[in-house]
C-alpha cells in the first residue's frame, strides 16, 4: 500500500492547478509535511493549500489520478523549490496580466490596449506611489507602449485584438479570466482594482486616436522622454510622478 500527501494551489499563469506530491510505501513522515509548510510560509507566506491525503496501490501519481479523477488536471511537483518558485512567480501581476483584463472587456486594437494599460498604470502610480508591473514603459512615436504586450499581439497589425483562448477558471457556472482572478486574489488587489475601474469610466470609451492624443499633450511624460529617432526611451515613474497631471481629463 501507498500512501499519499498532495498540497494543490491555483496556477493563474496557466490556467491550472499544481501541486507538490509526496508519497511513501510506509508511512507519511510528518517531520517531511511539517517542513514542507514551513518552507512554503518563508517563501510564500500565508497561502491556503488544499490538502489531500489518500492510499493507493501504488506511489505513482498515475495511481492517484486512476483512484480520485478530482486530481486529473492537476500538474504535480515532487520538487519543493520548482513549486514554490512557480507560485511565487505567479503571485506578481505582470502587465499581460493587466492586458488580457482589458481584453477581456472586449476586443479593442493593439493601440487602444497600449494606451489603456498606460493609464492604468499612471493611475495606479498616483494612488498608490507603486508600480503597477515590473515592465518597462517605452516613448514610441504614437505614445507609451509596452513592448511585452506590442510583441505579442503586433501579429494582430491594426486589426482588433481576439484574446478569447486564454485560460479561464470556473466560479461556480461562470468562467472567468486567470488574469482577473490573479488580480483579484493578489496582495495589492484594491489597488490595482480601484486603478483599473478608474482607467475604463476616463478612457474606456475613447477611441485609439483620442487617447494617443491625451498621452502626447505637451509637457506631458510622453513628450519629455520621446526623441525623434531614438529608440528605448523609457517614461520612467519620476516622470509620470511628476507630469501625468497634465494627462489627467
Amino acid at each position: 500500500m501507498a500512501y499519499h500527501f498532495i498540497a494543490i494551489s491555483s496556477y493563474y499563469e496557466g490556467g491550472t492547478r499544481i501541486g507538490w506530491h509526496y508519497a511513501s510505501n510506509d508511512h507519511l513522515d510528518k517531520e517531511i509535511i511539517k517542513q514542507f509548510l514551513d518552507e512554503s510560509e518563508s517563501h510564500l507566506g500565508q497561502i491556503e493549500f488544499g490538502i489531500h491525503r489518500l492510499t493507493t496501490d501504488s506511489c505513482d501519481w498515475k495511481s492517484v489520478v486512476k483512484k480520485d479523477s478530482f486530481f486529473k488536471d492537476v500538474i504535480v511537483h515532487e520538487d519543493k523549490e520548482a513549486f514554490f518558485s512557480l507560485l511565487k512567480n505567479d503571485r506578481d501581476v505582470n502587465v499581460v496580466d493587466i492586458a488580457k483584463f482589458f481584453l477581456s472587456i472586449g476586443s479593442i486594437t493593439n493601440l487602444k490596449l497600449q494606451k489603456l494599460i498606460y493609464f492604468a498604470y499612471a493611475t495606479y502610480l498616483d494612488i498608490t506611489g507603486e508600480s503597477l508591473f515590473p515592465e518597462k514603459i517605452i516613448a514610441y512615436k504614437y505614445g507609451p507602449v509596452i513592448e511585452e504586450v506590442y510583441q505579442l499581439y503586433k501579429g494582430y497589425g491594426k486589426e482588433a485584438i481576439e484574446d478569447e483562448d486564454g485560460p479561464r477558471f470556473q466560479l461556480k457556472d461562470v468562467p472567468i479570466p486567470a488574469s482577473l482572478a490573479k488580480i483579484a486574489l493578489s496582495s495589492s488587489a484594491e489597488g490595482i482594482i480601484r486603478a483599473l475601474q478608474i482607467t475604463i469610466e476616463k478612457y474606456g470609451k475613447k477611441s485609439a486616436s483620442e487617447l494617443v492624443d491625451i498621452s502626447h499633450v505637451e509637457g506631458g511624460p510622453w513628450d519629455h522622454a520621446y526623441k525623434t529617432g531614438v529608440y528605448n526611451c523609457e517614461i520612467t515613474d519620476e516622470l509620470i510622478k511628476k507630469y501625468h497631471f497634465k494627462e489627467v481629463l
